[in-house]
C-alpha cells in the first residue's frame, strides 16, 4: 500500500499485512485534498518532507474512511463485482472538497516494451451510489468483462512475444464544482487524488478458455502477403497437446483446407508440470501466397494444438502446410472464428467448439471398463440413444442366433431397419462379438444417417482404397473416435470403457 499523505489508523497499518484481498479503504483519508496532489513521499525521504500528522486529540472516527471488496482477484476479461463501503463522507465535508469519486484506473509504471495503458473506469457519487445523511454510503459497483484493457499493447512486435496484464490500482478523489473530470493523467499526478491502493487482477481464472481474436484488412490477395493474428485468452489448466499451437485457414462449410497456415508457439511447462502458452496469448503470422484465398468464398480461422505427430523428429512440426492434409488428429481444434477480409481491428470473442471441453463421468467400474466391449452391447446403446423408437417386429428372427426373446432383439432389429448392420457374411449377428474402432465409426455413422464426407484423411494408415474410408473420416471429424500420433487403428478392439466415451462423444457431437 503507498504511503498516505496523513497519518493512519492503527487498524489501517495492521491491514497492510493483509493478503491477496486488499482492504482499499477502512483507512484514514486525509481532509484536504490539496495536500494529495503529489505523490507520497519515497520511503527513505527526510522525516522533515513528511507530512506532518493531525493532532493526537483529533477524532479519527470522523474522518472519511473507504474499502473496495471485490473477492481478493478482479479477472478483466471475465468481469466481476466491487463492494464499496465508505463512511465521514458528510455534506459539509463534500461541499468543502467536492464529489466524491470513485475510480479504476491503470497504473502509470508499464513493461518497457508497451505503451502505457489509459484504460479507466469511474464511478461518481449521485450517478453510480448514493451517500446518505450520515456520510456512509455501499454499493455493488458491476465490473463488465472487457470493460477494462486485459493487455498492455506492445510497442515492437516480436516471434514469441508474450504479452503482459495490465495492472491496475483503485482509489478515491474529489472533483470540485466546474473542475473539468478528472483524466488518468491527473490520477497519475495524484491531483485531488485522496488515496490509492493497487488492485489485484488478472486477463482471467487460469481455468477458463476464452480465446479472442484480432487482425488487420487482408490486401490484395492476388499477391504475397503475411497476416499476423494476435490471439488472447489461450488459457486453461492444462491446454490440449503437448508441443504448442498454431493457426489454420480452411474454407467455410467444405472444411478443406488451405495452404496457409502459421508457425507454432511452443508451450512453457510451469513448476506444476502444467503445459500453458505464456501469458494466455497467440500471436502468429500467418504467410499467405497470391491466390491462395478467393475473395468469392468464405473461410475460418482455427487454432490447433499440437500433439507432435511424428515423435522421432523433434523438429518436425505435427501440423505442417501440406496440401490437401488437414490437421484433425494430430492436435486438438481450441477455436475458430470466421474470417473476414477487411479485417477485425478489435479483440473479438472466437467460438470454443461444443464437446471438445465436455468430460464424462463413468458409470463403469475400473474392471468393467477393461472388459471387452460387443457388437449387441453397442447397437443396443444406439438405438437407446435414438429414443427406443417403436419397431414393427418380424415374427421370426432374421438371424439364426438371435432368438425373439431376446431382451435387445428390437435394437437388433431396429438397426438392420436403419441399415446400420445387417449381421456378418454368414447371416449371423454374432452380438457377442468384439469390435474395432472400424465397427464403431461405421454404426456411428450409418445412425447419424450416411450424411455426406468431404476432407482428405490425415492418418497415416487410411487411404483413400481403405475398407470404411468414409465412415473413419467422419467419425474423426465428428470427434466420435478421438485416436493419438497420427495412426486410426482401425482393427484395434475397443474396450467398455473406451466405447463408453465414444458414444457420449457421439450423442454431444455438433449436430
Amino acid at each position: 500500500m503507498s504511503p498516505l499523505p496523513n497519518s493512519k489508523s492503527s487498524f489501517l497499518r495492521a491491514a497492510q499485512g493483509c493478503g491477496a484481498l486488499v482492504l482499499a479503504g477502512a483507512m484514514v483519508l486525509p481532509m484536504t485534498p490539496a495536500l494529495a496532489q503529489d505523490a507520497a513521499p519515497a520511503a527513505n525521504a527526510p522525516v522533515a518532507n513528511a507530512v506532518t500528522p493531525k493532532p493526537a486529540a483529533q477524532d479519527a472516527a470522523a474522518q472519511p474512511t473507504y474499502s473496495a471488496d471485490y473477492d481478493g482477484i478482479l479477472y478483466t476479461g471475465e468481469g466481476g463485482t466491487v463492494t464499496l463501503k465508505g463512511a465521514g463522507f458528510t455534506k459539509q465535508w463534500r461541499e468543502q472538497h467536492g464529489t466524491v469519486v470513485f475510480y479504476i484506473a491503470a497504473t502509470k509504471d508499464r513493461p518497457g516494451n508497451a505503451e502505457p495503458s489509459t484504460s479507466m473506469l469511474r464511478f461518481e457519487e449521485g450517478k453510480d451510489f448514493t451517500i446518505a445523511d450520515d456520510g456512509t454510503f455501499e454499493a455493488k459497483l458491476t465490473i463488465k468483462a472487457n470493460a477494462l484493457e486485459n493487455f498492455y499493447t506492445p510497442i515492437d512486435y516480436f516471434p514469441g512475444i508474450t504479452l503482459d496484464e495490465v495492472r491496475y490500482e483503485t482509489g478515491i478523489l474529489t472533483e470540485a464544482k466546474g473542475q473539468p473530470q478528472s483524466s488518468i493523467e491527473d490520477i497519475w499526478a495524484r491531483k485531488n487524488v485522496i488515496d490509492h491502493d493497487p488492485m489485484y487482477t488478472r486477463a482471467y481464472h487460469p481455468e477458463v478458455m476464452a480465446p479472442k481474436l484480432k487482425y488487420d484488412a487482408l490486401k490484395d490477395t492476388t499477391k504475397d502477403q503475411e497476416l499476423l493474428v494476435q490471439g488472447e485468452g489461450f488459457v486453461g489448466e492444462e491446454l490440449p497437446g503437448r508441443e504448442g499451437a498454431m493457426y489454420v485457414i480452411r474454407e467455410k462449410g467444405t472444411g478443406t483446407p488451405v495452404l496457409a497456415m502459421s508457425d507454432m508457439k511452443s508451450y512453457y511447462e510451469g513448476p506444476d508440470g502444467v503445459t500453458r502458452l505464456e501469458g494466455g496469448t497467440l500471436y502468429r503470422t500467418i504467410k499467405l501466397p497470391a491466390n491462395t484465398l478467393d475473395p468469392s468464398k468464405q473461410y475460418v480461422i482455427e487454432a490447433w494444438s499440437d500433439y507432435d505427430y511424428d515423435l522421432t523428429k523433434k523438429d518436425r512440426p505435427l501440423i505442417t502446410p501440406i496440401v490437401g492434409l488437414a490437421p484433425e488428429h494430430r492436435g486438438v481444434l481450441m477455436a475458430h472464428q470466421d474470417l473476414k477480409f477487411e479485417g477485425v481491428p478489435d479483440f473479438t470473442d472466437a467460438t470454443v467448439p461444443k464437446g471438445e471441453y465436455k468430460t464424462l463421468t463413468s458409470k463403469l467400474t475400473y474392471q468393467e471398463q477393461q472388459q471387452r466391449a460387443t457388437r449387441g452391447e453397442l447397437t443396443a446403446a444406439l438405438y437407446a440413444q435414438a429414443g427406443s423408437p417403436k419397431v414393427n417386429l418380424p415374427a421370426v428372427s432374421p438371424w439364426p442366433d438371435v432368438k425373439t426373446t431376446d431382451p435387445n432383439y428390437t435394437a437388433y432389429v431396429w438397426a438392420r431397419q436403419k441399415g446400420i448392420t445387417f449381421g456378418w457374411s454368414d447371416g449371423k449377428f454374432h452380438a457377442d462379438a468384439g469390435i474395432s474402432n472400424a465397427t464403431v465409426a461405421a454404426f456411428t455413422y450409418r445412425a447419424a444417417g450416411s450424411p455426406a464426407v468431404s476432407g482428405v484423411s490425415s492418418f497415416t494408415d487410411v487411404k483413400p482404397n481403405s475398407a470404411f474410408y468414409r465412415e473413419i473420416l467422419w467419425s474423426t471429424q465428428q470427434y466420435v473416435i478421438n485416436p493419438d500420433f497420427g495412426s486410426f487403428n482401425a482393427t484395434d478392439l475397443v474396450n467398455r470403457g473406451q466405447l463408453e466415451q465414444m458414444l457420449f462423444n457421439f450423442q454431444n457431437r455438433a449436430k
